[in-house]
């Protein structure tokens, strides 16, 4: 019975390690905003698309929209 207990458990404690605190992603932009503090906009946010943040995320840390984002990502690809 008690195999059956742990079995139910499981899943939700797999389930609360997926979501990200606050704090967490507070780390996450300080450590992106100091990896890209000497580059352009266009090779930070590209550097950024690389580390796998979203066209949002990276948005909101160098203060431009979503679309200059995919823009830049776009032009680094037809190069």
């Amino acid at each position: 019975m008690a195999k059956k207990a742990a079995r139910k458990r499981a899943p939700a404690a797999e389930g609360a390690e997926d979501k990200s605190s606050p704090a967490l992603d507070k780390i996450a932009g300080l450590l992106a905003l100091i990896a890209t503090k000497e580059l352009d906009t266009d090779t930070a946010a590209l550097k950024l698309v690389a580390c796998g943040f979203s066209a949002r995320e990276i948005s909101g840390l160098l203060d431009v929209g979503p679309n200059y984002v995919n823009v830049a990502r776009h032009r680094k690809k037809n190069k």
